[in-house]
């Protein structure tokens, strides 16, 4: 089940727009990505017809090069452990490079990573923090679902938590991304 909602998101995100790169890892017996025939293929292709691995030696480039999406989708791909190898450090450097361009997305993902502890120590108030943070950089109706989110956290938080995490995601959102950690 989680497959096929990771694939959907994975799916609408190349449908709505919303350093050095980690090399993409796998199984030694699985092909590399440097020996993947890509001629033109784009990575929501790839997507599209669940071939991971495909995708995300396309994304790569893209991510490289700052496409915020591409960072987002590259860093799903290594949080799920989808056509690469499950690497949550690498997940966590895609998401925070889409979330400083200010992709929802990434920001949301960061989110979850610090409200469940995935590569990062378990953090409440950073948690609410990105949660907040992508609510304001969110255009689309998942505003509701991150506001659930995020409310859902704060009920597990004391006040002086969640003030503090109003004052790091206003800091946030004022210095366009460029302070929030």
């Amino acid at each position: 089940m989680r497959l096929v909602v990771l694939v959907g998101v994975l799916t609408l995100t190349s449908a709505t727009g919303v350093g050095a790169a980690e090399p993409l890892r796998g199984d030694s017996k699985k092909t590399t990505p440097s020996s993947i025939s890509l001629a033109g293929e784009e990575p929501y292709t790839a997507l599209q017809r669940g071939d991971f691995r495909v995708a995300g030696a396309r994304f790569l480039p893209l991510a490289e090069k700052g496409d915020a999406r591409a960072q987002y989708n590259l860093g799903l791909l290594y949080a799920s452990g989808l056509g690469v190898e499950q690497d949550y450090q690498a997940a966590l450097k895609w998401h925070r490079m889409a979330a400083a361009q200010g992709h929802a997305g990434g920001q949301n993902e960061l989110a979850q990573m610090y409200a469940k502890g995935h590569g990062v120590p378990q953090d409440n108030v950073r948690a609410h923090m990105w949660y907040s943070v992508a609510i304001e950089s969110s255009s689309s109706g998942s505003k509701q679902e991150l506001t659930k989110d995020r409310d859902n956290l704060a009920s597990r938080m004391t006040l002086p938590q969640i003030q503090k995490a109003h004052e790091m995601a206003e800091r946030c959102v004022e210095s366009k991304f460029k302070k929030c950690d």
